[in-house]
């Protein structure tokens, strides 16, 4: 039995999507954090919203040591804005506050295991406000299990919404010979550009989240809605996950569609695989996080366990490496945070460098996208690339993507790139145009 939080067991199982229904209408700040991929462990919960700062020494996150146990798995909740990169590479960011920051202190949570079946309600301790949540989870459980069907609404007819591009394919390809430039004059070794897209209208978040998640699955998937701004991710990228000490981190540099003949398929993921120019951006990568993870830990116990992997998800195959290394004593959350943040793979490399550069170029703040989102809890983080990502606001939604330079970038390939990586997105919103999604 775990110490330093309670838990109560309920019986099982339980349809995780329709929990998340019931709690997005119960609650106004709610999560979902889960590998939609291998169905593990799902956290849904609540709580309230900290005035806090994950990179600051004294911050809410800085309380937590890495080598805190009891603690609950999911203590805080909440996301990183890329504009937090004015505090740990010292750059000058010009930002929107509803892109700030936000991190919740987790009041209550259900802990569904999907491996064993086992659902339970996990809090810091008993109290009026989390026995009274835990008996309505008991209740709806309940009542979900003897007529499924009563709580899944029905949905509404489709309405197409126009998104509108910050770039045109055009605009975009002129940015990347630009960026090339730059490394042809050695002032950066690559670099990650990206655009955005807006969507006016009012959007359900929910089932938003609930179409991506079906048509994207991934490693690490997340909602978070705190102070009416919602984040709905199928990221596939794991920014630092922090665990016994072991700090671990696996950018990604490579992409490519995936095919719906076998075939071709295959030979997709094989040419990435090999592909060189992939390859040297990803190493860059690699060596941009090795030696972050330096500043807070032994040099000699960083390691890279793999390089090249190709990991396939339901739309693109992805380049992935892992870096790993273990934390110096003391080392705090936010200490982790400070040293990697933002990601390498998100800037490029000089990182410093490189995000004056891509300010320069990109039309406005990236806000909360390229950020990190998840979880801190129990002596352990699992932080997520903010890509593959929607915010949704009362005003529409907004969403970001990109694609990392090098001197043998191709415009024409780069451009496409960000049309595939739109796709799933655009689609979950029910939006259109993708002028980027050209055909070869």
């Amino acid at each position: 039995m775990p110490t330093g939080y309670v838990r109560h067991v309920i019986d099982g199982p339980v349809s995780v999507e329709h929990l998340f229904r019931w709690l997005a209408t119960a609650q106004d700040t709610v999560f979902w954090l889960d590998d939609s991929l291998a169905e593990t462990v799902s956290y849904l919960g609540w709580g309230e919203p900290v005035e806090a700062d994950a990179t600051s020494t004294d911050g809410d996150w800085a309380v937590l040591a890495i080598d805190e146990a009891g603690a609950l798995p999911v203590s805080r909740v909440g996301w990183l804005s890329y504009s937090e990169r004015a505090e740990t590479l010292g750059v000058q960011v010009v930002s929107n506050p509803d892109d700030r920051t936000r991190i919740l202190r987790v009041e209550c949570a259900v802990e569904v295991d999907h491996r064993t079946g086992q659902v339970a309600v996990i809090a810091e301790s008993w109290t009026p406000a989390t026995m009274s949540f835990r008996d309505d989870v008991i209740a709806w459980a309940a009542a979900d299990r003897d007529n499924p069907d009563a709580l899944v609404p029905t949905a509404e007819a489709a309405v197409a919404f126009v998104a509108t591009w910050a770039d045109t394919p055009e605009q975009y390809a002129e940015m990347i010979e630009v960026c090339r430039e730059h490394i042809r004059n050695g002032d950066v070794y690559q670099v990650c550009l990206t655009t955005q897209a807006t969507v006016p209208g009012v959007f359900d978040p929910v089932e938003v989240y609930l179409r991506l998640r079906a048509a994207a699955p991934t490693r690490t998937s997340g909602f978070i809605r705190i102070d009416g701004i919602a984040l709905l991710s199928a990221s596939p990228e794991v920014f630092v996950t922090v665990d016994d000490g072991t700090v671990t981190t696996k950018p990604i540099k490579g992409t490519r569609p995936r095919s719906t003949d076998p075939t071709a398929d295959a030979a997709a993921a094989e040419e990435l695989r090999g592909n060189v120019k992939e390859r040297a951006e990803n190493l860059m990568i690699v060596d941009l996080s090795r030696n972050d993870l330096s500043r807070i830990a032994d040099p000699a116990s960083v390691t890279v366990p793999s390089l090249f992997d190709v990991e396939s998800y339901s739309t693109v195959h992805q380049l992935v490496s892992t870096v790993q290394a273990h934390v110096n004593p003391g080392t705090r959350m936010s200490d982790v945070v400070r040293a990697m943040f933002p990601a390498g793979s998100m800037t490029g490399t000089p990182k410093r460098r490189a995000t004056q550069i891509l300010a320069e170029l990109e039309a406005g703040e990236r806000g909360i996208y390229s950020g990190a989102f998840g979880r801190v809890g129990a002596g352990s983080m699992a932080l997520a690339m903010t890509i593959r990502t929607i915010v949704i606001t009362a005003d529409g939604a907004r969403l970001g993507v990109g694609g990392g330079l090098t001197i043998d970038s191709v415009a024409a390939d780069e451009v496409r790139e960000v049309g595939f990586k739109a796709r799933a997105l655009l689609a979950a919103l029910d939006a259109s145009p993708n002028p980027f999604l050209t055909e070869r």
